[in-house]
This record gives C-alpha cells, sequence and structure tokens, in this order.
C-alpha cells in the first residue's frame, strides 16, 4: 500500500512539473524557416519558458506576455522566458515598458522609461546596446547598474580579461546630497561615495578608482580633476561615426569595460536612420 501511494506521489509530481513548464509565455513567427526547441518551423510556433529560438535567414518576430515584442534578426539565437530572455548569438530589438530583460555575455538590459525600444547585439565576447526611443539601464549579473543608454549614444560592453572583480575607474561629476557625497559617471549611472577629501571634488569633473562596496557604494582610493576630453566634447556632425569611437565615456565596474560603440552608432545610421550625439559634458 505504501509502495503503491509512493509511485502515485511520484507521479503526480512529474505531471504537475510537465503542466507547469508547459504552460505558454507566447509566440513566435517568422516568414521564412527558423528553429524552435530543434524543430524546423515554418510560419509560428507557440513558446514556453525555455523554449530555444534559431533564426536563419529571416527575422523572427516574438510577441510575449503582458505586451513585451522582440524581433531576432537572421543568424541569432536566443533562450525564451517570461520575463527575460538570453541572447546567445546575433541581434535582437527590445519593445518594453516594464522590467523584461535581455541577458548577454554577462549583463542584463531593461527598459528604464515607457514606451523604450533598442537594440542589443553580441558581438564576439561582447555586447552593444543602443536606446531607439525612451532609456534602457544596464546591469551586471548582481543587479549593479553600470549605465543607462540614451537615444544617440550606443553603448560597448566588455568584460575585462581577468573577469569580474570589485573595482572601479570612471570618469564622472561629484555631487553632495543630503549628507553624502555622489559620483555620477559618463556612462550615466550614480554611486554614493566614501572616502577622504571629496569636499574639493563637488562640481567638478573628476577620474577616480576605488572599489566596489555594494551595487550602490563605492570605496574612493584615489580622485582627481579629469582633463576636458573625458568629460565629452564637441557633438559630432549629423551622421558622422568617427568621434564616436574615442574615449567620450571611461567606464569600468567590475570587470565591465563601458565604451563608445562605433560599430553600433554605424547600425544605427544605416539601417535604422538614427541621429548620434556626443554623451553630453558633465562639466
Amino acid at each position: 500500500m505504501l509502495k503503491k501511494l509512493q509511485v502515485s506521489l511520484i507521479l503526480l509530481s512529474a505531471l504537475s512539473y510537465s503542466a507547469a513548464s508547459s504552460v505558454s509565455i507566447g509566440t513566435v513567427n517568422a516568414r521564412g524557416d527558423m528553429r524552435v526547441d530543434s524543430y524546423n518551423i515554418r510560419g509560428n510556433a507557440t513558446l514556453f519558458n525555455g523554449s530555444v529560438v534559431e533564426t536563419g535567414q529571416v527575422d523572427a518576430d516574438l510577441h510575449l506576455d503582458k505586451g513585451t515584442e522582440i524581433k531576432l534578426n537572421p543568424e541569432s539565437r536566443a533562450t525564451m522566458y517570461s520575463d527575460h530572455i538570453v541572447l546567445q548569438q546575433g541581434l535582437t530589438e527590445l519593445d518594453s515598458s516594464g522590467a523584461f530583460k535581455v541577458t548577454a555575455r554577462g549583463i542584463q538590459v531593461s527598459g528604464a522609461s515607457p514606451n523604450s525600444r533598442g537594440i542589443i547585439s553580441v558581438v564576439g565576447d561582447a555586447v552593444e546596446v543602443s536606446a531607439l526611443s525612451g532609456s534602457f539601464g544596464v546591469t551586471n549579473a548582481q543587479g549593479m547598474m553600470v549605465a543607462k543608454v540614451h537615444p544617440g549614444q550606443p553603448l560597448h560592453f566588455a568584460m575585462m580579461a581577468g573577469g569580474a572583480t570589485n573595482a572601479f575607474s570612471a570618469h564622472g561629476m561629484v555631487s553632495f546630497l543630503k549628507g553624502n557625497y555622489y559620483l555620477t559617471t559618463t556612462a550615466d549611472a550614480t554611486y554614493q561615495l566614501t572616502g577622504s577629501n571629496l569636499a574639493k571634488f563637488v562640481g567638478q569633473s573628476v577620474a577616480a578608482t576605488g572599489t566596489v562596496v555594494s551595487p550602490t557604494l563605492l570605496s574612493v582610493s584615489s580622485m582627481s580633476v579629469a582633463s576636458d576630453g573625458a568629460a565629452g566634447g564637441k557633438a559630432p556632425d549629423a551622421g558622422s561615426t568617427s568621434s564616436m569611437s574615442g574615449g567620450s565615456i571611461s567606464v569600468t565596474v567590475e570587470g565591465i569595460i563601458v565604451m563608445v560603440s562605433a560599430a553600433l552608432a554605424t547600425t544605427l545610421i544605416t539601417v535604422y536612420g538614427g541621429k548620434l550625439t556626443q554623451p553630453a559634458s558633465i562639466n
């Protein structure tokens, strides 16, 4: 009797797991062939948590619950979940106003303002992000804000060869509010600061190094007034990409290097018709 009861419980658990894993999270459709969970599909398919979508020579449009719209470019591969996708290869266009995330190569990208629309691409071991409208927040795997991406300012994120550390280096502006010092970096991420002699840097553009204490707190080991070029500079002519490849944004947080993406800037102009703007001077 006991053995029969154990078998029944095992079967019930298996059926419950199967039912939970078979709940649809959306649909995907393509005007041609694609692969979904290793099956060749033409037209459309239903998506579940953990579904893997691989595009061939055509785009795929994904319509997820809660109004999230995603487009996968040709030669892309992603694993789908109800609240995020893992982009392993290629390029995706995300249209989302909520907390839905695209994760890739150790970073997480999500809309930071209503009606945000952007493109995220995997380029080798790096990730490139651009906002076509609204803005996007980029965090590391632990949820620490690394950058905010705004229209016209595509950013490139790469992991240092040594991997994640607790070190940071950044250019930005120091402020003082309600008894605390803050650094707003040229990648538009703001952190509270601890350290000595910070008062003399308030209101100035600085170059700072130190360690990460928590996702919102940095311990400063060195700080100096930054050169003018480190804080931004003259905006480029419309359609120009040459000035987008320099060091206008200089941030490294826990092993993630942030810089302007010249390649994605070119994509914005040629494919999406976007206009580029130099990161605003923090002076």
